[in-house]
């Protein structure tokens, strides 16, 4: 979609921001509006889908407002109660309760979402690509990880159509071993296929170059530095930081995944081009993180607190107004296909 995988990272944080920064339903309730309508407008849902996920979202909002209620007694707005006397349920519920679970709801369907506009926009390699050199071997086993589930997924609808036309009908426990069996054999021989193809490549060669010393002991003194510097920062008395000598350790992890990736040789087929959109995108996230992270006018809008009494909470429009650049991909995207046609 001529967006670098980067700036939709970008995009991908700047969402994650705003839902882990304020606590305000009703900027919450924006944002999923918006990451819905997104998602709406990348892949034009069946109604089928459709009502997969307003279920699913609806079953979350229940369940975590139901839980909160029935966890937290908190609150002045009685709803209802019930008799004492029953053992876990009785007290009363109050509207603080059901309004603090709502919100908990809100932000879980706004993080789900916003992973799975990513996952729609954005392919397993690309995100796969940009692991770090010093951990190939990672990265390739979690390639076949996260390609394993929708290939098997593959496998069992084609395994069910097959079964289907022989005539099998799926009402007894019994009646799913015609799929499982051929499923899990199927598995298997593509994990088999996998790892003949990796060890015909040589991922399971041992390269023959000696590791120097300086290298094997850089893991260990980092782990040192990391662990004396969170026992110094613990100790108040003492006039050294604690700080200064855990980002010393950390300095050392980064040299060592840096010299460690330079043993591996790693070739690109075709670099990922960045272009004007993937940088606009990228500098609204900036400045919609940077909105919800600093102290500008209508912060305190954000801290929303339902207890002790429930009320309405503050709308910052500025914040409001930032929050709509989330849609920025969709009509930065929409100029282009609509340039192409």
């Amino acid at each position: 979609m001529n967006v670098h995988t980067y700036a939709w990272l970008a995009w991908l944080i700047s969402g994650l921001v705003v839902l882990t920064t304020t606590r305000n339903p009703l900027i919450i309730l924006l944002v999923d509006l918006i990451l819905i309508l997104f998602q709406i407008w990348i892949t034009p849902p069946s109604r089928k889908i459709l009502g997969i996920t307003l279920r699913f979202g609806l079953s979350v909002l229940a369940l975590s407002t139901i839980l909160n209620m029935f966890i937290s007694r908190f609150g002045k707005t009685i709803l209802f109660s019930l008799p004492t006397n029953i053992p876990l349920l009785g007290g009363n519920y109050t509207l603080e309760a059901l309004v603090y679970g709502l919100t908990n709801g809100l932000i879980l369907i706004g993080m789900f979402t916003l992973f799975m506009i990513l996952n729609q926009v954005v392919s397993v390699h690309s995100l796969v690509r940009l692991i770090p050199q010093a951990f190939h071997p990672v990265a390739v086993v979690t390639t076949i990880a996260l390609t394993f589930i929708p290939a098997s997924q593959k496998q069992f609808q084609s395994i069910r159509e097959a079964q289907a036309i022989r005539g099998q009908q799926l009402k007894k426990l019994r009646d799913w071993l015609p799929l499982i069996i051929p499923l899990l054999i199927g598995g298997l021989e593509r994990a088999m296929q996998i790892a003949e193809a990796m060890t015909a490549r040589g991922f399971t060669a041992q390269s023959e170059r000696k590791i120097p010393w300086f290298e094997k002991a850089l893991l260990p003194l980092g782990l040192i530095f990391i662990i004396l510097g969170w026992i110094l920062d613990l100790s108040t008395n003492l006039p050294i930081s604690g700080v200064l000598i855990i980002l010393l350790g950390l300095l050392l992890l980064l040299v060592l995944f840096f010299i460690s990736g330079k043993r591996v040789n790693k070739s690109t087929y075709a670099l990922e081009p960045w272009t004007q959109i993937s940088t606009w995108i990228s500098i609204f996230a900036l400045l919609l993180t940077m909105a919800f992270i600093m102290n500008i006018p209508g912060y305190q809008s954000l801290a929303y607190e339902p207890y002790p009494t429930a009320h309405l909470p503050e709308f910052s429009i500025l914040h409001g107004l930032l929050t709509l650049t989330l849609l920025a991909p969709i009509f930065l995207m929409g100029e282009v296909k609509h340039d192409q046609d």
